[in-house]
């Protein structure tokens, strides 16, 4: 009798060759796809963050300019408040001034005015005096 014994071949998971197969490189494409998009996402966010920052630096530079400007015009108002009040009080001095000035002139015509009529009063009673004594006779 002969006995033929039979083998079934059976290969060892260790004994395959390492490797990727498709589906490990899909997989893997696809990591690195979705990061690459994640970068630029993230580096167009943080883009727009610094944009919105040198926006804003620049807004607080011009609010501190226009802070600035606001105190110079206070300033100025301050200044033009002073100079408003002097010219008023140089005004209401000058006035006072006219009108003493005005009543003074009045006062001193109204006297030689007097002075004047009393002077020709004499001379009239002067003049009518030599007339009747002298024969002198007056020119006018």
């Amino acid at each position: 009798m002969t006995t033929t014994s039979s083998t079934i071949g059976v290969t060892s998971s260790s004994s395959t060759t390492p490797g990727f197969t498709l589906q490990d490189t899909q997989i893997s494409i696809g990591i690195i796809a979705s990061l690459v998009v994640l970068s630029g996402v993230a580096v167009s966010i943080v883009s727009k963050i610094n944009k919105i920052s040198f926006t804003v630096d620049g807004i607080q530079e011009t609010l501190k300019l226009h802070a600035s400007n606001a105190e110079k015009i206070k300033d100025l108002e301050k200044h033009l408040a002073i100079h408003q009040q002097d010219y008023v009080n140089y005004k209401e001095a000058n006035l006072v001034s006219h009108s003493s000035l005005s009543d003074l002139i009045d006062h001193n015509w109204q006297r030689s005015e007097s002075e004047s009529n009393a002077i020709k009063g004499s001379r009239k009673e002067l003049q009518g005096f030599l007339h009747r004594t002298n024969d002198f006779k007056v020119r006018e």
